[in-house]
């Protein structure tokens, strides 16, 4: 056997591996493309969710001494069932599609387009005419994401907050798995008029969509590339190289 032709194919085979390379761009997230000239301003910094008709507030008044021990929750009785979800959604209030809430006592109060913080300040003025000494809790019960797919985790996730971008999404679902297409990541957004979505995970760009920050219900779909079709993973570059050579070595020790 010709040592030289297999080293010579040797170093063809290690050259196409390299240019081959430039296919794990389709993995590596929040690429700078060159269309953000390596400065990306994340205009997402001051993002705020803002409440809409058909959300579920969970309301509280909590009292600071005996003299405000009057509360606007339904049922007194009921406080231990506020240390579950479902304890905490039977005495939520709906918002309703005028944008009001309905509180016993204090009556109607616009939370249309407020953020939760603006909501409980409105709200603590109104109650502040009726209970001395009461602080008002307000939290977001509705916030519900799915993530389907190429994930390791999918399924239906809870957000205890009122802020979780797709990055944050995705590592509650497990991340992607290797066969998740990562540019085309489609998103259903059940309030917006477009209702379907397509995101590039690869481009540093995302932080700036309007789209980067999550609503509740959304739905996120992460679709198979191409060699998950094919029955195929990413070729292992590193593994045959390091074969070929030791054989090259084995056949140049025996050729001595």
């Amino acid at each position: 056997m010709n040592i030289k032709i297999i080293k010579i194919g040797v170093i063809c085979f290690i050259l196409f591996a390299l240019f081959s390379c430039t296919s794990q761009k389709n993995y590596i997230y929040l690429q700078d493309k060159g269309n953000g000239k390596g400065v990306t301003k994340d205009i997402n910094k001051t993002y705020s969710y803002k409440i809409k008709p058909e959300d579920v507030l969970y309301i509280k008044t909590v009292p600071i001494d005996q003299a405000s021990s009057l509360s606007i929750s339904s049922n007194e009785q009921t406080v231990n069932a506020f240390s579950t979800d479902i304890g905490a959604y039977l005495n939520s209030f709906n918002v309703s599609d005028s944008g009001f809430v309905n509180l016993p006592l204090i009556g109607k109060i616009l939370v249309n387009g407020l953020t939760i913080e603006e909501s409980q300040k409105a709200i603590q003025e109104k109650v502040n005419y009726y209970l001395k000494n009461s602080l008002v809790i307000v939290k977001l019960l509705n916030f519900k994401i799915t993530v389907l797919g190429e994930v390791n985790k999918p399924g239906s996730y809870n957000v205890y907050n009122t802020r979780i971008n797709i990055l944050e999404a995705l590592g509650l679902a497990g991340d992607l798995t290797i066969y998740g297409n990562r540019k085309q990541i489609i998103l259903v957004r059940q309030n917006d008029p477009d209702k379907v979505i397509n995101i590039n995970l690869t481009d540093k760009q995302l932080l700036q969509s309007e789209y980067f920050y999550l609503s509740p219900d959304d739905v996120i779909y992460i679709k198979p590339n191409k060699s998950k079709f094919f029955g195929t993973n990413p070729f292992p570059f590193a593994t045959v190289l390091s074969s070929i050579t030791t054989i090259i070595l084995i056949l140049d020790y025996i050729h001595k």
